[in-house]
């Protein structure tokens, strides 16, 4: 995917990470690479404790992104940097609440952080739902769905799944 130029400078811009393609294909290599960190698991070349390091750096890695904190995205400030927490807080906080009830949901940073980190644990979820050892990640229904939905979700589009809470 080609970036923008900036139009004053001719400058080429990173990619803006609050349009869908690009949260897409950030999202799926974050569930790729959460799956070939599963297998070097099962094949006994990385450890429990490496794993649950590499899913924190990731949950950081994604928080940084979305929240305009990684000079290699760009973002719509209006929306990743005033609405996105609130936005989530309506499509997951019940969720993230849930499942850690020490969070501060009126924290922006921490929630935002804890929604990245209960993302990070629902690619485990999925990739057990869609049975990826028996039907690998490519053109895998159920992982497709998964990307889509928290893609639309963390740029500020609707999921279907968000009318039914």
């Amino acid at each position: 995917m080609s970036c923008p130029n900036r139009y004053a400078t001719r400058r080429k811009l990173p990619p803006n990470i609050s349009s869908y393609p690009v949260a897409r294909r950030v999202l799926s290599q974050a569930v790729r690479n959460t799956w070939d960190r599963v297998q070097q698991v099962m094949q006994g070349s990385l450890s429990f404790q490496e794993l649950e390091q590499a899913n924190l750096t990731l949950a950081v890695w994604l928080y940084e992104a979305f929240t305009g904190q990684n000079p290699h995205f760009s973002c719509e400030s209006e929306f990743n940097g005033r609405h996105l927490a609130q936005y989530l807080r309506e499509c997951v906080g019940s969720d993230v609440a849930m499942l850690d009830p020490e969070v501060d949901i009126d924290d922006d940073d921490a929630f935002l952080f804890s929604v990245f980190a209960y993302f990070v644990s629902e690619i485990f979820a999925v990739l057990k739902s869609a049975e990826a050892a028996r039907f690998g990640l490519d053109q895998n229904p159920q992982v497709e769905s998964f990307v889509d939905m928290w893609s639309l979700r963390l740029t500020g589009a609707p999921a279907a799944s968000d009318f039914y809470k």
